[in-house]
């Protein structure tokens, strides 16, 4: 590995850096985008039970807030219960759009990394070529063993971005189809809320 590190040049070290990054912001991602941590099963229910019981004090509303996606959202539309329907839920769009702020943390850097390894992966090749043909014309008879290792040499960075490049946009993409779905969960959930408590 160290040594196709070396024969990449100078662009593998960003490269590197990029690869890091990928996995990095994958796991944390992967981690922070569960289901059970964003929407907790039988969440809505537990408060429902609470108000039900009259034991929904200002502790547990901010610790319910606190827990997760959704328990900010009930709490939101608790708050606002006594606004009529439009102007409760111009309140829980605005603390929709604070959630979905949440749940994108570090996609754009992830599309952006996914999008700029393979061109800085082209650009370790062309410049591995043009290193490669001015050794050639310099030495004066050219050598097909030297053409070869230079070019071979130079397509390292394109095959590392591309490999780095890959598992970052389908990481990008699975994440933006998740995100999509919670949000969806988080709609649903939070509407029968709201058609309990205005009842």
């Amino acid at each position: 590995m160290s040594e196709l590190i070396t024969a990449g040049g100078v662009f593998m070290y960003p490269l590197l850096i990029c690869s890091v990054l990928i996995f990095a912001i994958g796991i944390e991602r992967l981690w922070f985008l569960q289901e059970r941590l964003v929407s907790p099963t039988g969440l809505r229910a537990q408060v429902i039970n609470l108000l039900n019981r009259s034991k929904l004090d200002i502790k547990q509303r901010k610790s319910i807030s606190e827990i997760s996606s959704l328990g900010l959202l009930l709490m939101t539309a608790y708050k606002y219960k006594d606004l009529n329907r439009e102007g409760l839920e111009s309140k829980l769009n605005e603390t929709s759009s604070e959630v979905r702020f949440t749940l994108e943390r570090n996609l754009t850097m992830l599309g952006t990394i996914a999008t700029i390894s393979p061109l800085l992966g082209l650009l370790g090749t062309v410049v591995g070529m043009i290193v490669a043909f001015t050794g050639l014309t310099t030495s004066g008879s050219p050598d097909s063993d030297v053409l070869a290792l230079g070019i071979s040499q130079a397509l390292i960075t394109t095959a590392f971005g591309l490999s780095i490049a890959v598992p970052g946009l389908v990481l990008h993409k699975y994440f933006e189809q998740k995100i999509s779905h919670l949000l969806l969960i988080l709609q649903s959930e939070t509407s029968e809320f709201i058609d309990f408590i205005n009842n």
